[in-house]
């Protein structure tokens, strides 16, 4: 799809913009957005606060993935899980679908997508799967949503994406998989896959830089991350390499570089090579990695990237930033939401919802 260069530009440059505002809604109870499963199989978008009510649960096609908040309204939007070709835009005060996003014929979402500052433009990860590479696309909220550019990624198969402070540059997770809807979720890449994480200056969708892990560490997918309002950010990575294999999971992103972060023998093993979410804390100093198939989410330095502690949540995935600092919220696939932090091996449930098992991620309504 060529690039309406002057429809994206007038978009584009509502993303430099000074960041939105606090409205009367952003001081109420604080609100979170998730995939799951109903107890009858369904797949469902559900809207639920602090105190773990449910607000709203709004029926999906197929299996959501990552969800993301515009800004100044009450639109959210739920993505569908790789290889999906559906986005649904829900109005948060009410749980009705004001509308649905496909994706291009040749084209399907990688299951995430951010925001512009002001709340204009919509990026979405996405597959071209003619020519097998990766890339972002751009919507105009303001105007329907409205499918307006398409910029390349810089690699194949993005994941993730967030803006970096300020909002002028575009950070982008490469996972480095290729894969194509005629073979669903099978990886066709393993060999030779090219993980990278790049930036992107969204005014006009040049790729400024793309930094990898050294050639020997190409199996470790860049999956998601967590930007710091410090510029750092730190990713969390999945492993396609033997399962025997024993890789630090964990990387940041500082000073123009990638760093490793090591756990603890112990711990790594625990992970089994399988990062599912990354959130940093609300005081920007501590961030949480999950990894659902060891049943452990652990915590990290952002500063320094020093390994702070583990906690055991069976099956937790989802993470975001909770109330206070050091604090997170996650989400497990038995249907429990937990309070945890660093300073104990496990922190507090919330109530349980015996109608929902929670899926991969928790977007959290911008204060």
């Amino acid at each position: 799809m060529a690039i309406d260069r002057r429809q994206f530009l007038i978009g584009a440059g509502a993303v430099m913009v000074a960041p939105v505002q606090a409205t009367a809604s952003a001081v109420r109870r604080q609100v979170y957005l998730s995939s799951a499963r109903t107890a009858t199989g369904k797949h469902a978008a559900v809207l639920f606060d602090e105190d773990a009510q449910i607000h709203w649960q709004v029926e999906l096609p197929d299996r959501g993935h990552g969800g993301a908040f515009r800004p100044a309204t009450s639109d959210t939007v739920i993505f569908a899980r790789r290889p999906g070709t559906f986005a649904f835009v829900i109005d948060r005060s009410s749980g009705q679908v004001t509308r649905i996003m496909a994706s291009p014929a040749d084209r399907h979402f990688y299951g995430h997508g951010t925001f512009s500052g002001n709340g204009r433009l919509l990026f979405t990860t996405e597959n071209d799967v003619v020519e097998g590479r990766g890339v972002i696309g751009v919507w105009d909220a303001a105007d329907g949503y409205r499918r307006v550019a398409e910029l390349d990624s810089g690699g194949i198969g993005p994941h993730d994406i967030a803006f970096m402070p300020g909002g002028a540059v575009m950070a982008i997770a490469n996972g480095g998989i290729l894969t194509l809807p005629d073979s669903g979720r099978h990886k066709l890449n393993i060999a030779d896959m090219k993980p990278s994480l790049a930036f992107m200056d969204v005014s006009d969708g040049k790729l400024l830089s793309s930094h990898a892990l050294p050639a020997e560490m190409h199996k470790l997918s860049i999956r998601h991350m967590a930007v710091a309002a410090s510029g750092t950010i730190v990713i969390a990575m999945q492993y396609q390499g033997a399962s025997q294999d024993r890789l630090p999971l964990v990387c940041r992103y500082r000073d123009g570089q990638l760093h490793l972060m090591s756990a603890p023998d112990e711990i790594t093993v625990q992970m089994k090579n399988y990062c599912g979410s990354v959130a940093v804390d609300s005081g920007g100093q501590t961030a949480c990695v999950t990894s659902p198939r060891g049943n452990i989410s652990t915590f990290w330095s952002v500063d320094d990237g020093e390994f702070l502690g583990s906690a055991r949540i069976e099956d937790g995935c989802g993470a975001t930033a909770g109330s206070g600092t050091g604090e997170f919220l996650v989400s497990s696939g038995t249907g429990r939401l937990a309070t945890v932090s660093q300073q104990s091996d496990f922190g507090e449930w919330l109530p349980r919802h015996n109608n929902v098992a929670w899926d991969n991620h928790i977007s959290r309504r911008p204060e």
